[in-house]
């Protein structure tokens, strides 16, 4: 597998060593670059917790989940209801931030080269091999082979292709804005009912105002979670921010059930948007207000309306690994105040 140059990982943060799971107001967030490790807050570079205490008006009952959406979907049902089929998709969200669908698609299959105006693009692969072709820097192509665990990126405004390599069909987590467009190079042969390719020029390759990397860095496109375990030799848990942009915000987080350490009354943090998780690896317990707690596994897709509480947290003997994502860049978190430690 061949990995396409990209930036380099962001300083290691061994959280296995690094959290005490006491009071996270105690903990120095100075240098911390990621997010929502066991639950316990890890704020971005520039961000500080405010002590103070701040009045949110929060639904006295939780917001409804609104279809496709649900609280879990796992991918087996959605591979039972499929069986037999190579090519078929499912979409599993769709809000005013995201659609996201669950496709397989069979041996030899070919998406056009294309790019998305103003939306970036991104899959996780859970089943079979892909190789993606992606512009980045403008004018030059990488091409991304990619297994299963595999994270792949493509910026908005820059070109991108794909097709199924190997044998078996490929099954993967598809993320884009909702009610995107794709914008062709060459004039696709056919067009849906009611749809015309007409001739246009636009702006393509970086998007000036798109949220600089912190480091001044190049995007890395490729993220695989074995070989991240590499990259964290000696650590137990780990994350890594692999997606930060003006719409869209990912972060890659492992550990261990072993290494929690639970807070009583603890209801982990809501957001004023919906947040998504994809289980890359292992398993993970998940509460969430409103819901009896559930346990997810590997391609499992879980999806938390705004406002709700939330915490998720490594479960069983194995490690565990989910993609978290959510639509803003350093997206702010809300928490119960801590006992006798908020002033006004």
């Amino acid at each position: 597998m061949i990995e396409a140059p990209g930036r380099a990982l962001l300083p290691r943060l061994d959280l296995s060593r690094a959290l005490p799971y006491s009071d996270p107001m105690s903990i120095d967030f100075s240098s911390a670059r990621f997010l929502l490790m066991f639950g316990i807050p890890i704020l971005a570079v520039g961000q500080t917790r405010d002590t103070r205490i701040y009045y949110f008006p929060k639904p006295s009952e939780p917001l409804p989940y609104v279809a496709p959406m649900k609280p879990l979907i796992r991918l087996a049902d959605l591979k039972a209801k499929h069986k037999g089929e190579s090519s078929w998709s499912e979409t599993v969200v769709y809000d005013k931030y995201n659609k996201a669908q669950v496709v397989s698609a069979p041996p030899g299959t070919k998406v056009a080269m294309h790019l998305h105006a103003d939306s970036p693009e991104y899959w996780v692969l859970q089943q079979g091999r892909m190789r993606f072709e992606i512009e980045d820097p403008p004018g030059k192509f990488q091409t991304i082979e990619a297994a299963k665990d595999a994270l792949v990126f493509a910026a908005e405004r820059h070109l991108h292709s794909f097709q199924v390599v190997g044998s078996e069909p490929a099954i993967y987590f598809q993320v884009t804005l909702p009610d995107v467009n794709s914008v062709f190079p060459v004039k696709p042969d056919r067009a849906a009912n009611g749809i015309e390719y007409i001739p246009a020029t636009l702006s393509t390759g970086n998007n000036p105002d798109e949220v600089p990397d912190p480091d001044g860095k190049p995007d890395r496109l490729y993220f695989n979670v074995p070989e991240m375990d590499k990259e964290h030799p000696g650590a137990r848990s780990w994350a890594v921010l692999a997606i930060r942009k003006n719409r869209a915000h990912a972060n890659i987080i492992c550990g261990y059930a072993a290494d929690v350490k639970h807070r009583p009354g603890d209801r982990g943090h809501f957001h004023d948007f919906p947040e998504m998780w994809v289980i890359q690896r292992g398993q993970l317990r998940f509460a969430i207000e409103g819901l009896d707690p559930f346990v997810a596994g590997e391609g499992d897709i879980v999806y938390a309306p705004s406002t709700r509480w939330h915490l998720p947290e490594p479960y069983g003997d194995g490690p565990a690994c989910r993609l978290a994502m959510t639509p803003f860049p350093a997206g702010n978190h809300l928490y119960d105040p801590p006992a006798g430690g908020a002033t006004h």
